[in-house]
């Protein structure tokens, strides 16, 4: 990450997985009716795509060049359960099984991804 600008990283990240994922969901694009979208609508995808995409992976690969990339991985593991806390708060989601068991998941990556390695620290 100290090589290459965090936009050129995204920009690779992006056009890399749009290749990968295109294939599988070729189909479902084909089938959406562009035609009914309203203008509050295109905005709601234009803040989804360039807020918490582009800008979320773009401050990612920044921080991975500043800080500790342990650290960068436990922000990016704790953004589901922040993003369900949310949800909970507002009373837009509820937790059961399967959210437990990602959260558990979740806590245990944190956890592989906060482990000292050497005189490596967090």
């Amino acid at each position: 990450m100290y090589k290459y600008h965090p936009i050129s990283v995204s920009k690779w990240i992006f056009l890399i997985g749009s290749v990968m994922v295109l294939p599988f969901g070729w189909g479902q694009l084909q089938e959406v009716q562009w035609a009914l979208f309203t203008p509050g609508l295109w905005l709601s995808v234009a803040y989804v795509l360039v807020f918490t995409t582009f800008l979320a992976y773009l401050l990612n690969a920044y921080a991975l060049a500043i800080v500790n990339p342990s650290i960068v991985s436990i922000y990016i593991y704790l953004q589901p359960l922040l993003a369900t806390g949310i949800a909970l708060v507002l009373g837009q989601d509820q937790i059961d099984a399967v959210k437990g068991a990602a959260a558990a998941l979740i806590f245990s990556g944190v956890f592989l991804a906060s482990r000292q390695t050497g005189k490596e620290k967090i």
